[in-house]
């Protein structure tokens, strides 16, 4: 009996307490619900007040809102009502305690890290840029001399641009180091903003760069001669293409002189002063000579702009060079579109749109080749006498942005022989070589065209660079696909002259490549202690073998490509465990600034 009375209270005693169980759960369920929606509400405003701030300043991509005070100055405060408003919420205590919830915690984190990356930028870099910028406006250029530059402004601005870039590069590390989103709309508002992030670094970087190296590029420190280099890229070579003409131009604290531009034909029997490894690599099918017009083949411009010199100095021009400048039609293109039009003699006339494609394509359509060299030449000179005359502010800003981007994809080159003042030149980027830098990845591939022709305008290139693997000594694995289309059509085909063609060529024995196909020398090389592997092509591609020139590895290939035909390359990318940036593709330039490259690091974050 007694053993009976106590099992019932022992049963009511369970029961009451499950019940208890129950109702706590059911109480928390329902604060469970309700903070989730709340959580939810709460996400929702912050994404939508991140992306508005991000789109509000979005437009400082373009270096023509930094002119524009007005227009600064409201983007800036626009964007900071909504970064405070983003802060305030993703500060609260809510967030914090989500930031610890298993995988959810991921997305917390990567919008909280956004969150303070953008509130510091609209809150703190960007006001400071501001003021730079409307400073340097304010100011004038107009030096002692006629023609000659005031370069204290740019001088007294330096240290304003430098403190906003190291900001502003910090602030993108940031973002980009935070873990990747699960959550779509919220991997999609992380990437957006991103996106916007980096191109204003990108942006901020490159006018930064060239605001540090103008006045060492127009003689701060004393006089300097550069010699100039005109190359098209109509005929490629690795950095560039085919040498077209040298010329010289002198500075002297703002004072600038242009000379004039000789043509290739003037250095082309002064020799050569390549390597057996490089003669090695362009062995073949079309034997380069290493001539002037060759030396581009090399992609580490410190090693062209050293050829170069030594063409030059054995030249009845000889004299001591400073650094070398080389520009291509892309560049001239870019400074016509900010200096004016151009006029040629026969009425034509040249404009920011126009230039390229005549003088990659039209030219060789219109003009024997006479003619062609007296209007590269012309075209040449005037571009350089107009950049940096007339100069205002307005102008010095666009020229600095133009220039930055140029030298990125290896339109413009700007080198110094001088290591003392190397860190404005070579250092700040302004002079590309192969992949040399373990942590600021990329993998170079470049084109050599081996049918002695003017196809580069006829090809066209798409390339993905996708992240499939972060592992955990810090390298990162990625698979790149990298093709080439020959667009040239029938038409064409048809009216076209072998000049533009190729095929069989005067003083040529044999032709490499039927008239009309390309035949190009590829080289791949990995990143800086990295490597490719598993490479791959399909389409008409022989030859491929492994070399070593001025002491970097490559890959090298020949790919045929017949109009309307396509070559395409696969490969996997290693990069070194020293890596603290996404991979980037460093590829020979073409006729137009798009590059046609498509980044996916959705994968992965960097460990």
């Amino acid at each position: 009996m007694v053993r009976h009375v106590h099992s019932a209270r022992g049963a009511h005693t369970m029961r009451n307490i499950l019940l208890l169980v129950l109702g706590v759960l059911v109480v928390l369920g329902a604060v469970g619900g309700f903070c989730a929606w709340r959580f939810y509400q709460q996400a929702m405003d912050v994404r939508d007040h991140e992306l508005a701030a991000v789109e509000a300043v979005s437009g400082l991509q373009d270096v023509s809102q930094l002119r524009d005070a007005d227009t600064m100055n409201a983007a800036i405060e626009q964007a900071q009502v909504h970064a405070s408003a983003a802060k305030e919420i993703a500060d609260g205590a809510l967030w914090r305690v989500a930031s610890y919830v298993p995988v959810l915690g991921d997305d917390v984190t990567a919008v909280r890290g956004m969150v303070d990356v953008v509130d510091g930028m609209v809150g703190e870099t960007l006001p400071s840029l501001a003021s730079t910028v409307q400073t340097l406006m304010n100011s004038g250029l107009s030096g002692g001399g006629e023609g000659q530059l005031n370069l204290q402004p740019i001088v007294d601005a330096q240290e304003g641009f430098a403190q906003a870039n190291e900001l502003v590069q910090q602030q993108a590390d940031t973002i980009n180091a935070l873990p990747q989103p699960h959550v779509g709309v919220v991997r999609s508002a992380y990437e957006q903003g991103k996106e916007q992030i980096n191109k204003v670094a990108d942006m901020l970087d490159q006018v930064s760069g060239m605001v540090q190296a103008m006045p060492k590029l127009l003689g701060q420190d004393g006089p300097r001669t550069y010699l100039l280099v005109a190359q098209t890229t109509s005929e490629q070579r690795s950095g560039g293409g085919l040498v077209g003409s040298l010329g010289t131009m002198q500075v002297d604290n703002g004072n600038i002189s242009v000379g004039d531009f000789h043509s290739n034909k003037e250095f082309v029997p002064l020799g050569e002063s390549a390597t057996a490894e490089e003669h090695d690599v362009f062995s073949g099918p079309l034997s380069f000579s290493f001539d002037v017009r060759d030396l581009f083949a090399v992609p580490d411009f410190s090693r062209t702009a050293e050829m170069l010199n030594t063409v030059w100095q054995r030249s009845e021009y000889a004299c001591d060079i400073d650094g070398v400048i080389a520009i291509d039609p892309l560049f001239i293109q870019e400074m016509v579109r900010i200096n004016g039009d151009i006029t040629l003699d026969n009425g034509q006339v040249l404009t920011g749109d126009n230039t390229a494609e005549f003088m990659l394509n039209g030219i060789y359509k219109a003009f024997d080749p006479d003619t062609q060299d007296v209007y590269f030449e012309y075209v040449a000179s005037a571009v350089m006498d107009g950049a940096f005359s007339n100069m205002t502010m307005d102008k010095m800003m666009q020229i600095a942005q133009a220039m930055g981007t140029l030298a990125e994809g290896r339109h413009f080159y700007a080198y110094t022989f001088h290591e003392d003042e190397a860190e404005y030149f070579q250092g700040a980027g302004f002079a590309k070589n192969a992949p040399d830098n373990e942590t600021d990845p990329e993998v170079g591939i470049y084109m050599n065209e081996q049918n002695a022709s003017k196809l580069g305008w006829y090809l066209h290139r798409s390339s993905t660079v996708t992240r499939t693997a972060c592992n955990e000594d810090g390298s990162q694995v990625y698979h790149v696909t990298f093709s080439i289309t020959n667009t040239l059509t029938s038409d064409e085909m048809a009216s076209a002259t072998t000049y533009i063609l190729g095929g069989a060529q005067p003083g040529v024995d044999g032709i490499v490549a039927p008239a009309g196909t390309s035949a190009q020398r590829m080289l791949f090389y990995a990143p800086a202690g990295g490597s490719i592997t598993n490479l791959t092509a399909s389409g008409d591609v022989r030859d491929q073998e492994e070399k070593t020139m001025d002491g970097k590895n490559l890959i090298t290939n020949v790919a045929y490509i017949a109009p309307g035909e396509t070559v395409t390359f696969d490969f996997d990318v290693t990069t070194s465990a020293k890596a603290e940036s996404d991979l980037r593709l460093d590829q020979t330039p073409a006729g137009w600034l798009e590059e046609n490259v498509t980044y996916d690091t959705s994968a992965c974050s960097i460990k």
